[in-house]
């Protein structure tokens, strides 16, 4: 069954939008690493047990000359927050493959993250993420060992406790990301607003309420 996993939020600075993240929700988070491969790190603010958004900014000042990837990230943030990706999970490796051969793809079973404690796990996914993120839209991960998801991990400064992602705002419409995910996209809390593909809200129900993050969605290449 496909569940959302995670949101990256793209900041232009890595600290004061965690903080001003934390401060809006009061969530707690903590140091997530970064990727070698592109000169971005993370924070990770968890959102329940197995959800978190993942708070990105480019970290290697230089990457973005040389790195397409990274160039567009950089571009992406210049105006300030913008949801700039989000990504599923499937629980097995029987859907995750059914999943490669409706998108006519491999599975990726490749590194992403090196944690602060220098671990650096392989990452089962499919597609890529960063071209899917570059369209709006999500790719698909499998995390094997549950007790090693981020949002699983100790973090700090929690005033609010999140219980999970209730619904998100989405671009498009559920015929469009029908056709992308096949009918597994009818599982998903997604409410569509038609306009382009991307990340508009995140809903978390709480011990307090419904708490909504509501930034910029992410801008397709022209």
């Amino acid at each position: 069954m496909l569940s959302i996993d995670h949101i990256s939020l793209g900041c232009r600075n890595i600290y004061e939008g965690t903080e001003r993240l934390c401060e809006e929700t009061g969530f707690g988070q903590y140091e997530g690493g970064w990727f070698p491969h592109l000169g971005i790190a993370n924070r990770i603010v968890p959102l329940g047990p197995d959800q978190y958004i993942e708070v990105e900014s480019v970290i290697d000042a230089y990457s973005p000359r040389t790195n397409p990837s990274a160039r567009w990230f950089y571009d992406q943030i210049e105006g300030g927050d913008v949801f700039i990706g989000w990504c599923l999970r499937v629980d097995s490796r029987d859907e995750l493959t059914r999943l490669a051969e409706h998108f006519g793809t491999d599975i990726i079973d490749k590194p992403l993250r090196r944690r602060t404690d220098g671990v650096q796990r392989n990452a089962v996914r499919v597609p890529e993420t960063i071209p899917c993120w570059q369209r709006g839209l999500p790719n698909v991960f499998l995390v094997e060992d549950l007790t090693q998801h981020p949002a699983a991990q100790p973090r700090s400064g929690e005033e609010t406790s999140p219980q999970g992602i209730t619904w998100m705002e989405v671009g498009g419409t559920e015929q469009d990301m029908r056709a992308w995910l096949g009918d597994g996209a009818l599982d998903l809390p997604l409410k569509y607003n038609g306009e382009r593909p991307g990340v508009y809200a995140v809903a978390v129900a709480t011990d307090e309420g419904e708490v909504v993050v509501r930034r910029t969605a992410v801008t397709q290449p022209e």
